[in-house]
């Protein structure tokens, strides 16, 4: 029953880079531990310009963004890309789709570059995973909870340090987690 019950605690990644959408790089700010989780994906995540550009704040109060990204990206974990010309014109279709299908300026650029590179997305928002599952089925996509899951797994590190960075997350970069991942949240979370 214990095996069963921890049967959600394993490596979600998909091999290859990852392209982080703003939301991610928040939470990953906002959980505490940020080389740590980003030490332990094994390569730079990218981020595209325009995702860097949406973030105005640390979600730590009294800490400064800029500093903290630049040195993210000087120590390789955090590699800052443009569109190509190609990944600019698919990003816009994204931005000026018809209002009910209309990403935000992030979610485009993280799609835009993802899709173009092969590469897989960390996305929360419900909507831009929708758009991906429907029409993008090839792009794997994970959440922030489950990059979080997956840097602990790949550590070796304890329940109670994923525990602590997802509440640290979700208090003060206020996490979202996809409606599918409800239930996985509660199962992180069980004491």
């Amino acid at each position: 029953r214990k095996g069963t019950r921890l049967s959600w605690f394993r490596d979600y990644l998909p091999a290859g880079s990852l392209v982080l959408d703003t939301s991610v790089i928040l939470n990953v700010l906002g959980c505490g531990a940020v080389e740590v989780v980003l030490g332990a994906i094994g390569g730079p995540c990218l981020v595209e310009e325009k995702v860097l550009g949406e973030i105005q704040r640390h979600p730590v109060p009294g800490l400064c963004h800029f500093e903290e990204l630049d040195a993210l990206m000087q120590s390789g974990l955090l590699a800052r890309v443009a569109m190509s010309e190609v990944e600019y014109r698919r990003f816009l279709s994204l931005v000026q789709a018809p209002l009910g299908q209309r990403l935000d300026v992030g979610e485009s650029a993280t799609l835009a570059v993802a899709y173009a590179r092969n590469h897989a997305i960390v996305m929360d928002e419900n909507k831009g995973r929708r758009y991906v599952a429907e029409l993008l089925p090839t792009v794997p996509v994970v959440s922030s909870l489950k990059l979080f899951i997956s840097a602990a797994f790949r550590l070796g590190r304890s329940r109670a340090f994923l525990q602590e960075i997802v509440e640290s997350a979700r208090s003060t970069a206020r996490m979202a987690v996809p409606r599918t991942e409800r239930e996985l949240l509660l199962d992180v979370l069980r004491r």
